[in-house]
């Protein structure tokens, strides 16, 4: 029999656990934003049923549940766990046998996919387990469920043995968000969305009269997700998306944006009395700033946030880069520099001509369908990028695209622009020939 202590670890003896670097691992399909956005099928990955596979794929969905925040949970909701007893270098499971049974570990098959919403993907890793399968990481972690949470959002896994905590977006332990009222602002401060604290619905975000007005300042929700491709980014309890301006400044807190600009721009405003949820943003990192008009305005970071006259609905980044300025904010006040993705669409190539590329990063495969049985590599903007290796270039996996292909180096000779992942180099003329790719600037 196996041994397991009260903490749920494996004590029986056994040999180290296995560990693999990420060409070790067939690597996965990275998407932005949640399964159900994506389309994801029913009775697949996280949604799958009792006793099927559910390693097609994989949810990784900053947010909150109960008093952690930000912790980062599944697509049904269920909180994520790290091992203090693991380790990061290299990354390391410890937890085998019944462990597993009690800590399920997050698990996928090769080529499978991970859907990245409000989770980085430079966060996100792979180890090899003991038993051959593939593990998911952040930040070096490795990530488990609890068996205990029977419900999605509970967090009985919390503190279990001293060495089991939910899991934030970069692979901290989570802990209680504070909460309450701030005594200087008079603004509350509550962890989870407006619908779980009972909020009025028609008031705050969602109401559809002026800004200004009482019941517009009833309620803030700052929603760490993703929209458009961007991702991390803060949204509203409506959905749409907020903004910094790079005129404005942090240190100290400053809006500069009035008069006609704040009519474009409107500021995320509050006053004594409103309620700030935070849903997977650090209440550390908000703040209130009064602008000139002496009107109260939210701060992330430092930085006075806005939203944009021109986004009619929900996932709009209609704003993002405008006047070379304005960007969607992250969760940590910085902004968010990478282009808005296309929509989705079949892998695509193009003449090499004028095009604003994006940003982002680029897995090199060299086998079909995105399989490695030579290795792979990774690069990743900004600027022209050498491709170790370029005999190998068979397949391409793209975040944040589009890019430009080159067969010569420093970016030289024949190109093609591509707007997704490509699974056959071939198609498109570039099999083995991928001698560097030019990404957007910053």
């Amino acid at each position: 029999m196996t041994a397991c202590n009260a903490s749920g670890e494996d004590t029986t003896a056994k040999p180290a656990p296995g560990t693999g670097a990420s060409s070790e691992v067939a690597l996965a399909d990275f998407k932005v934003g949640t399964a159900r956005a994506n389309s994801a099928p029913d009775n697949t990955g996280d949604f799958a049923a009792p006793g099927t596979d559910p390693t097609d794929w994989v949810e990784l969905d900053a947010g909150s549940a109960s008093a952690l925040n930000p912790v980062v949970l599944n697509a049904k909701g269920f909180v994520l766990y790290r091992f203090d007893k693991d380790s990061t270098k290299p990354p390391t499971s410890n937890c085998n046998g019944d462990c597993a049974k009690t800590w399920p570990p997050v698990t996928l098959k090769p080529g499978g996919k991970i859907f990245l919403n409000g989770v980085d993907r430079d966060a996100v890793g792979f180890l090899k387990r003991q038993d051959g399968s593939t593990q998911i990481t952040l930040g070096g972690w490795a990530l488990y469920r609890f068996s205990g949470d029977a419900q999605p959002g509970q967090t009985k896994g919390q503190g279990v043995g001293g060495t089991w905590f939910g899991v934030t977006p970069d692979g901290g332990k989570t802990q209680a968000s504070p909460t309450g009222t701030d005594q200087a602002t008079g603004v509350d401060y509550k962890t989870g969305t407006a619908k779980e604290n009972g909020a009025d619905m028609t008031a705050g975000d969602n109401f559809k009269g002026q800004r200004t007005d009482d019941a517009a300042m009833k309620w803030i929700q700052l929603t760490r997700g993703s929209a458009g491709g961007l991702n991390p980014i803060v949204n509203d309890g409506a959905g749409m998306t907020l903004y910094r301006f790079d005129k404005d400044s942090a240190k100290p807190p400053t809006s500069t944006c009035n008069g006609d600009c704040a009519t474009k721009w409107p500021p995320v405003f509050v006053k004594p009395g409103s309620r700030i949820f935070v849903n997977g943003v650090s209440t550390a990192t908000v703040g209130i700033v009064t602008r000139a008009d002496g009107r109260r305005q939210v701060t992330i970071g430092g930085w006075p946030v806005y939203r944009f006259s021109g986004d009619s609905k929900p996932g709009d980044v209609k704003g993002q880069g405008v006047g070379g300025t304005w960007f969607a904010v992250s969760p940590t006040g910085t902004k968010v520099t990478a282009q808005p993705a296309a929509p989705p669409a079949a892998p695509t190539s193009a003449p090499a001509t004028d095009v604003r590329l994006g940003n982002g990063s680029a897995t090199i495969d060299s086998g079909k369908n995105f399989t490695e049985p030579n290795g792979s590599a990774g690069v990743r903007g900004p600027g022209c990028v050498a491709v170790p290796l370029p005999q190998l270039a068979v397949s391409i996996v793209l975040v944040g695209g589009p890019v430009k292909l080159w067969k010569g180096p420093n970016c030289t000779g024949e190109s093609a622009v591509i707007t997704g992942s490509v699974a056959d180099l071939g198609t498109i003329g570039f099999e083995k020939q991928v001698a560097s790719i030019r990404f957007g600037d910053k």
